[in-house]
């Protein structure tokens, strides 16, 4: 992160600077710790999570914190405002941030408005010690406590995106609690704004504390230095980003007295509305260096004034332009200035863009859940006859149908399945999106039991969690592949099935949730595919590197030795045998070398789906086929091998040219065999000995350099691809290549 570039001299020795954050936060400190900019020999510290506990507690942090920072140095806690009221830092220890731990990662007024509604804040590295944590507060965690449900109304989780938190843990601290848990996906960025905010203050005070500064012009600079970062701390704690734009030019005005400040912000749609300080200004003709500005800085031929980018990491977010400077002579200086402050308000102004982000999220989500409560009340109130007779039963289930397009405005547009059924199985309500699942096609279910018309799924599939979810839990069914005979593919589904209580807490039905994984199963697949190819081309590589590298040293020592000869001989034939013995040893070190950059290639991209006809029409191919005829069958797939595969069929047309005596004719068809698909490479040369054809696959074996078809079978494996020669001797080659079901498809019609 860019702070300006400016460094300050003095007598005194600055001691080592020490962060403070609570244990819980660890892992996201360590994750950002390279990212940020501190100063040398800085050393992070963690101290523990009871920060605000008991007398004893309160003993053992003075002890602490008094063990870890020396007189000379200076300390910066990042925590709970309690422990600087309580007299527990040493005097070189200064609290900074939020006065709460919660604070760091959110921004306050979020924290505060989750609070206020009754909302207990904990980190992921709390959660996943949860167990010993409560423990020490002097709770078991086997025994559920309403400890907190008593004064909180739920559980709120700061994800910042550095811990997985596994689902069991999750549920397993609800059940303890007795009360819901909300995830709020809050990320990093916000952490480092303001660790990297407290640094520069730090810094700033010891450059203001420091007893001398050697020239006057270096302490004019720092003044301004910290100016600039007053101004900057006072932009980085708004939130709205029309604030931010007009902190900006009054720190702008303030420092450079210029006659217009123009900005225009820019956002994945494009350019926004331009803003000028003071407004009712015109616009400049200099409008036209706003438009796709691409550069840091322009600086404009008169020098009085210049146009500069503000960005956050690599994205730019506005350009801002500053007009008529007060000292046209000082505009480099100027410049400068700006261009060290353009990371900072570039970050301010990512921060109130997601602020804006996070506080239009939370107002959909309340309104969400404003929405649900009353049709839940409702819902509620059109199924409490179902708890008497069969009679009641079904008179509620009418008034449940009556309600039905009500409820499918709510859950209509939703991405994911949604299906009501009652004790008995039977459907009430599904959406079109569980229609789209299951390829129902407007089929009526309403009414029926749900196993009529899956009745696969009841034995092998997610329902019988339904059964449990009637008893009380809340079931997450495993992933579940299942394939419908209208269809000729298979869909991967994950389930969710949730009790339904009334009003009296009485189980009346199930909610069925399910999710299409379907895309993510395949990418899963193809990773997977991909990574095991990666795994077989690289122990192959290593292995033909050191088999290479031995037979090119064995062919050196030839030419060494002959060579030795050479100079040895007195005698012009000794002299002609020597040299050819070279010239033989040169030139098979040559295609070993050549061969070897070739199967060094092998895996080094991931494999990918090709048609044989398109790699048979390529000008490589074209070229070597030199006046044979080349007839291609029609293939209607298309196979899962490695960029390479092109080399396979170069070699194989190759090896008909140097070994098949006057071929004319080349055929390749296909043909599915099980689940398999035979690809056949045909030709009417000579064929191949039966004592040769299990050899010819071999390393080394042949009358070239022996190492084609070796490297044809090596290509083809590594996606599980095999060949051999079947052919009949005398009449032409067959290499058959079979192709597993995995990696083989047939070429869309789309």
């Amino acid at each position: 992160m860019n702070t300006g570039g400016i460094r300050f001299l003095s007598s005194k020795k600055e001691g080592e600077l020490c962060l403070f954050f609570c244990e819980t936060l660890q892992k996201e400190i360590t994750y950002i710790y390279g990212s940020l900019s501190v100063p040398k020999g800085t050393k992070l510290f963690f101290y523990p999570h009871f920060c605000t506990a008991g007398k004893s507690k309160i003993d053992y942090l003075k002890t602490y914190f008094s063990a870890y920072v020396n007189p000379e140095n200076s300390g910066l806690l990042f925590g709970d405002v309690a422990i600087s009221k309580r007299d527990i830092l040493p005097s070189n220890i200064i609290h900074t941030g939020p006065d709460t731990c919660h604070a760091l990662v959110a921004p306050v007024e979020l924290i505060h408005d989750f609070a206020k509604k009754g909302s207990y804040f904990i980190f992921p590295g709390w959660l996943l010690n949860w167990e010993e944590y409560v423990t020490g507060m002097g709770f078991d965690p086997s025994i559920p406590t309403t400890f907190f449900s008593s004064s909180l109304n739920g559980i709120t989780l700061l994800d910042t995106g550095v811990i997985p938190i596994p689902e069991d843990i999750i549920r397993s601290f609800e059940t303890f609690a007795g009360l819901h848990l909300t995830i709020l996906k809050t990320g990093t960025s916000y952490l480092t704004a303001i660790i990297e905010a407290a640094i520069c203050k730090w810094r700033m005070k010891q450059i203001k504390d420091s007893s001398t500064i050697e020239d006057q012009s270096v302490l004019q600079s720092s003044a301004t230095q910290m100016a600039v970062m007053a101004l900057i701390s006072e932009i980085a704690s708004v939130s709205e980003e029309p604030e931010v734009i007009s902190r900006i030019f009054i720190m702008i005005q303030s420092l450079f007295a210029p006659e217009k400040i123009e900005y225009i912000p820019y956002f994945s749609t494009g350019p926004g509305e331009i803003s000028i300080f003071p407004s009712g200004e015109k616009v400049m003709e200099s409008e036209s260096l706003f438009i796709g500005f691409e550069r840091d800085y322009y600086l404009l031929d008169n020098n009085e004034g210049f146009v500069v980018s503000l960005h956050h990491k690599k994205t730019t977010l506005g350009v801002l332009g500053i007009f008529g400077v007060s000292v046209p002579d000082r505009i480099r200086e100027y410049l400068n200035l700006t261009l060290s402050m353009t990371s900072f308000l570039g970050l301010a102004i990512n921060n109130s863009r997601l602020w804006g982000e996070i506080q239009k999220i939370t107002s959909e989500l309340e309104a969400a859940n404003d929405k649900l409560r009353d049709n839940n009340e409702e819902l509620l109130s059109l199924t409490h006859e179902l708890q008497g007779s069969n009679h009641e039963l079904i008179k509620s289930q009418k008034e449940l149908a009556d309600s039905e397009e009500f409820i499918k405005t709510i859950v209509n547009s939703a991405n994911i399945g949604i299906m009501v059924l009652d004790k008995d199985a039977r459907v009430l309500f599904y959406n079109p999106e569980m229609e789209r699942i299951f390829g129902l096609k407007g089929e009526p279910m309403k009414g029926n039991v749900v196993f009529e018309f899956f009745p696969h799924l009841d034995k092998n599939g997610p329902f019988p969690y339904f059964f449990d979810a009637i008893s009380g839990e809340k079931i997450v069914a495993p992933d579940l592949e299942f394939h419908l005979p209208s269809r000729d593919y298979s869909t991967w589904i994950s389930s969710i099935f949730v009790p339904v209580y009334d009003k009296d807490h009485t189980i009346i039905g199930v909610t069925n949730y399910v999710f299409d994984i379907t895309e993510r199963k395949k990418s899963e697949k193809e990773l997977m595919r991909a990574y095991e190819a990666l795994k077989v081309s690289q122990n192959k590589l290593a292995i033909l590197s050191s088999v290479t590298r031995h037979d090119i040293l064995n062919k050196v020592m030839v030419i060494y030795g002959y060579s030795e000869i050479l100079l040895a001989a007195t005698s012009n034939e000794i002299e002609e045998k020597s040299l050819k013995n070279i010239l033989t040893a040169g030139n098979d070190i040559k295609n070993l070398i050549s061969f070897t950059k070739e199967y060094q290639e092998l895996g080094v991209q991931n494999p990918i789906w090709i048609q044989i006809g398109e790699v048979m029409s390529r000008p490589s191919i074209k070229s070597v086929l030199n006046g044979i005829e080349l007839l291609l069958l029609d293939i209607p797939i298309e196979i899962y091998v490695d960029p390479m595969f092109e080399k396979v069929m170069y070699n194989l047309i190759d090896n008909s040219h140097r070994h098949g005596q006057n071929v004319s004719k080349i055929t390749i068809s296909a043909r599915q065999s099980g689940d398999d698909y035979l690809i056949d490479y045909v030709d009417n040369g000579v064929g191949v000995p039966n004592e040769e054809k299990k050899v010819i696959f071999k390393q080394g074996h042949g009358k070239n350099t022996g190492m084609g078809l070796f490297l044809i079978r090596e290509i083809l494996d590594i996606t599980k691809i095999s060949i051999r020669e079947c052919g009949l001797p005398g009449e032409g080659v067959r290499f058959e290549m079979v192709v597993p079901k995995d990696s083989w498809r047939k070429i869309s019609q789309e």
